[in-house]
């Protein structure tokens, strides 16, 4: 008897501490803030939601608008406290997937001292708006193409004449083109930026503000207008780049706040996102302000 209770005490001293280890050691790992989006997937233009989920530990509060490090470099368009954490919009402006890192929420007491929850790392796949399968699109041989007989002198030659049209052609427009400008003149200068930018706006506006799904190509229009001013007011071209781009090269304050009729243009654009009759009146009057601000002074 003596010996069975001498060989369970041993084994228990053996693997004992081993099982305890093991234990704390993947509480040590856990997360303090579950991250998760509410889409399994997105594409660019679209809006996604990220849900964080913790718990506030006791003695300290979460702010009408929390610091959450981690979010530089996306583009936050809409942040709201829960009861059990915080939900995120995302806009969606890049062709890769989303990988955001551990995320920390910022937390303080009454007495200004601060903690940090971290979250998991989260991954949201991005799919493009267009798809290729593979083996699609695919360039065919030659010989399939044109025939390696007799024939090929034949082919040759419709290439040859279809080259020789399509100069002649060419020729024909700069010379017309070239006669033309002789024949009216010098043509007119260019109007100012901001001449240029009203009046378009007048010309969109000529049949008023528009219904239903017609309103998502009054604000593409309304959004060409307002870059291209900005484009000739400043040293750089906001009609190639996002408003993300955009907001890391502006420096004034009144481009700082055309950034969000941009941003709102844009939601609507590719995320078809619902906008007012009054609250589209609202930003064509605000687009009217910032030019009024930027444009050149008057000598």
């Amino acid at each position: 008897m003596k010996k069975y209770c001498l060989l369970i005490f041993i084994s228990l001293f053996i693997f004992a501490p081993e099982c305890f280890c093991s234990r704390g050691a993947i509480s040590g790992n856990d997360y303090e803030v579950t991250a998760q989006f509410m889409q399994k997937k997105a594409a660019p233009g679209e809006i996604v939601n990220l849900h964080l989920n913790f718990k506030t530990p006791s003695g300290f509060i979460l702010s009408d608008n929390p610091e959450i490090a981690g979010l530089d470099n996306y583009d936050i368009v809409g942040k709201k406290n829960l009861a059990n954490g915080i939900s995120i919009d995302i806009f969606v402006d890049r062709m890769e997937d989303i990988n955001l890192p551990p995320l920390e929420i910022c937390l303080y007491d009454k007495d200004g001292k601060q903690k940090r929850l971290k979250s998991n790392p989260v991954v949201l796949p991005v799919e493009p708006l267009v798809k290729v399968k593979p083996g699609e699109n695919l360039l065919r041989p030659a010989k399939s193409i044109i025939s390696s007989g007799h024939g090929i002198k034949k082919v040759l030659l419709i290439v040859f004449s279809i080259i020789v049209i399509i100069l002649v052609v060419i020729a024909a427009y700069y010379f017309i083109k070239y006669f033309k400008s002789r024949k009216s003149g010098p043509g007119d200068p260019a109007l100012p930026p901001h001449i240029h930018a009203f009046n378009r706006i007048d010309g969109l506006l000529l049949s008023g503000i528009p219904d239903g799904d017609k309103k998502r190509g009054f604000c593409f229009i309304l959004s060409e207008i307002l870059r291209e001013y900005m484009g000739g007011i400043r040293a750089f071209n906001p009609l190639e780049m996002t408003t993300h781009e955009i907001s890391g090269v502006v420096k004034e304050k009144a481009d700082l706040e055309l950034l969000n009729i941009l941003k709102k243009m844009d939601m609507v654009k590719f995320a078809d996102t619902f906008i007012s009759a009054s609250n589209l009146e609202e930003q064509i009057e605000l687009s009217r302000e910032y030019i009024n601000r930027t444009k050149p002074k008057e000598i």
